[in-house]
C-alpha cells in the first residue's frame, strides 16, 4: 500500500504519516525508488495509534508501547494484555487528576469572572488638574486662555470652554482637553489599547519594543527626583512608555498624553485613573502637536516612536511645533526606527504616505534635524534589528531589516543626563 493510500484509509494527511514515520511510530518498507510500502504491520501499528490517541496518550507514550510490541511481538499474549492493563489504569489515573485540576481551574474561574463582574467599571471621575489650569496658554499669542462654563468635580475641571482673543478655541469634554484642530489630524496609525492591534505585531517587535522601553525608564529612574517636573509623551494612540514606570517616578511629576484620537486618550485615562488616582496628568486631543501650554513649561519630551508617526504625515520635523514649551535644558528621550538605504521599505513609505517627511525612517533622519535646532544626540545605542515587525507596520517589506535606535538628545549648551553608554 502506498503512502497516499495508506493516509486516506485512516483518514489522516499524508504530513501525518510522514511525521510519524519519523518519529519511528510507523516503519513502512522503502523500496528502490524511494518509495514507502506500507505492510500488514504497518495497518496494526496505525490502528493501535489511533486507539491510544483517543484515550489521550502522548505520541511519547505510544512509541514505548510501539517498541514493546516489536520487541515482544506480544508472542506472550498475556504479557502484552498485563503490559496494556498498566498503561490503560495509569492512563486513567493521570486523566482523572487532570479533570480535577482541570475543575479546580474552571470553579477558580468563575469566582474571578464574578468577582470582575461585581467590581464597579470605574472609579470617581477625574478631569483636568487644577495644577495644570495655570498652564494652559493659547499656542498662538502665548498668553493664558479664559476658562467659561467650567464644571468642577474636587480636584479636578471636567469639563469648560477655553478660548483666546485671537478666536483660537479648546474644549475639556470628559475631563479630556480637546483642540481644534482636527483638520491637521494625522491618518498614519489611530487606534491602541486593544488585541486586535497586538495580534498584528510579531514577538520580535514586542520584545524589541520593551527593550527600548527599559532604556529610557532606567535613565528616566536615574534623575534626581526634581529634574523633570513636567513630561509630555505625544503618541497615547499608538504606544505610550510612560504608563508602566509611573509607579517608579516621583508622584508630584506632572505627565502631558497627547494624541489623535479622544477614544483612545479616554482608555488610557480609564486604565491610568483606576491604577494611580492621584496622578496629575492631562490628556490632550491634538493633530498637529501646536499645544495649549505655557511657553518654557517641559522638562522632557518622551519619544516613543511619535517621532515615526508624527513624520508619516508631515514634512515638518515634529519638535518644532513643541521648541516653544520647552525649558532651556528641556531633553528628549526616546526610540526610533530606521532601515538603511536603499531599503526598498523606504520607497513603500513614500508611496504609502506622500506627505511623509523626506528623510523619515533614514539613519541620520535625528542627527540632521536636532542640529538644525541647536541639539544634539548625547547619547545613542543601536538595540537591534528585526526582519519581521509584524502587518501592522504596513510599509516594511519582509526580511529587510528594520533598526532600533535609542537616544537622548539635549541642547549643545547644556548638561545631560549622565552617560552610560
Amino acid at each position: 500500500m502506498k503512502i497516499g493510500a495508506f493516509a486516506k484509509r485512516f483518514d489522516v494527511s499524508v504530513d501525518t504519516v510522514r511525521y510519524y514515520i519519523e518519529l519511528g511510530l510507523l516503519l513502512p518498507d522503502k523500496k528502490a525508488s524511494a518509495q514507502y510500502e506500507f505492510t500488514p504491520s504497518c495497518v496494526d501499528d496505525m490502528v493501535l495509534i489511533n486507539e491510544m490517541k483517543q484515550y489521550h496518550f502522548t505520541l511519547q507514550e505510544i512509541h514505548q508501547m510501539l517498541m514493546f510490541k516489536r520487541i515482544t511481538d506480544f508472542t506472550v499474549v498475556k504479557d502484552a494484555r498485563c503490559h496494556y492493563l498498566r498503561l490503560l489504569n495509569e492512563k486513567k489515573r493521570q486523566l482523572k487528576r487532570d479533570k480535577e485540576q482541570l475543575e479546580n481551574a474552571l470553579r477558580q474561574i468563575e469566582n474571578k469572572l464574578r468577582a470582575l463582574q461585581d467590581e464597579p467599571e470605574a472609579g470617581a471621575q477625574t478631569g483636568v488638574p487644577y495644577s495644570f489650569l495655570p498652564l494652559l496658554y493659547c499656542p498662538s499669542c502665548q498668553i493664558p486662555l479664559q476658562i467659561r462654563n467650567a464644571h468642577l468635580q474636587g480636584r479636578y475641571m471636567l469639563s469648560g470652554q477655553l478660548d483666546c482673543r485671537c478666536s483660537y478655541r479648546a474644549e475639556i469634554r470628559d475631563g479630556i482637553l480637546l483642540t481644534m484642530d482636527k483638520e491637521n489630524a494625522r491618518s498614519a496609525y489611530t487606534y491602541g489599547y486593544d488585541h486586535e492591534r497586538f495580534e498584528l505585531l510579531s514577538s520580535a517587535f514586542i520584545r524589541l519594543t520593551e527593550k527600548g522601553s527599559l532604556w529610557m525608564a532606567g535613565r528616566l529612574m536615574n534623575e534626581s527626583p526634581a529634574k523633570h517636573r513636567l513630561i509630555v509623551e505625544a503618541n497615547a494612540d499608538v504606544y505610550t512608555m510612560l504608563p508602566k514606570y509611573i509607579s517608579s517616578l516621583p508622584p508630584e511629576t506632572m505627565y502631558v498624553f497627547c494624541g489623535t484620537s479622544r477614544t483612545m486618550l479616554s482608555r488610557l485615562k480609564e486604565r491610568l485613573t483606576q491604577s494611580h488616582a492621584d496622578l496629575q496628568a492631562l490628556y490632550l486631543e491634538s493633530g498637529d502637536w501646536r499645544l495649549p501650554l505655557a511657553p518654557a513649561t517641559v522638562d522632557l519630551i518622551v519619544d516613543s516612536f511619535s517621532f515615526n508617526d508624527f513624520s508619516l504625515d508631515n514634512r515638518l520635523f515634529p519638535l518644532l511645533p513643541m521648541l516653544p514649551y520647552l525649558k532651556p535644558d528641556a531633553h528628549v528621550i526616546g526610540n526610533y526606527l530606521f532601515y538603511q538605504p536603499p531599503a526598498a521599505s523606504l520607497s513603500q513609505i513614500r508611496h504609502l504616505f506622500p506627505r511623509a517627511h523626506e528623510r523619515t525612517y533614514y539613519p541620520d533622519y535625528l542627527d540632521e534635524n536636532f542640529s538644525r535646532i541647536g541639539m544634539e544626540l548625547s547619547e545613542r545605542e543601536l538595540l537591534g534589528t528585526m526582519s519581521d515587525p509584524g502587518s501592522y507596520l504596513r510599509y516594511h517589506v519582509p526580511n529587510e531589516k528594520l533598526h532600533l535606535l535609542a537616544y537622548l538628545a539635549k541642547h549643545r549648551d547644556t548638561g545631560g543626563l549622565r552617560s552610560r553608554c
